[in-house]
């Protein structure tokens, strides 16, 4: 296993940030009209990478968790954003599903991090019981009593 000392030697976080680079990229060309969906766009995006930042360095597994799941928030936002700029016909179709698709495969990667960081809390004994359970991909929610 490699020691990671940086935030920005994470894998998740390398793909997150190229993905911010391109939501940049293909949102310059939005027009005045739709300059609050770019700044939206911008916000949500680049949101993910310094929530992650924020979280690797902070003092306790559990605030990194907490910034993970700020992190699939803001990721998902940007999703939804770069699904409206398609449906308005700011973006093309097929552009539009490639980075969405990637936006997927960076979720799924955030999603199993997640669960390594809950599986650590849960063996060092710091855990609450868990009420609900989050999945990502196709999965549906489910709410456990």
């Amino acid at each position: 296993m490699v020691k990671i000392n940086r935030v920005e030697e994470m894998p998740v976080y390398q793909l997150f940030y190229k993905l911010a680079l391109e939501v940049e990229k293909m949102s310059r060309d939005y027009g005045y009209d739709f300059r609050w969906l770019r700044i939206q766009s911008l916000r949500s995006s680049e949101s993910v990478c310094a929530n992650m930042t924020e979280g690797f360095y902070a003092q306790y597994s559990t605030e990194y968790l907490h910034s993970l799941f700020r992190c699939r928030r803001e990721a998902r936002e940007t999703v939804t954003h770069i699904r409206y700029a398609c449906d308005v016909k700011l973006l093309p179709k097929a552009g539009t599903e490639n980075i969405c698709s990637r936006y997927d495969n960076a979720l799924q990667q955030l999603a199993n991090l997640i669960k390594s960081i809950e599986r650590k809390i849960h063996l060092k004994g710091k855990s609450k019981a868990t009420v609900y359970n989050v999945k990502e991909g196709f999965e549906s929610y489910e709410i456990n009593p």
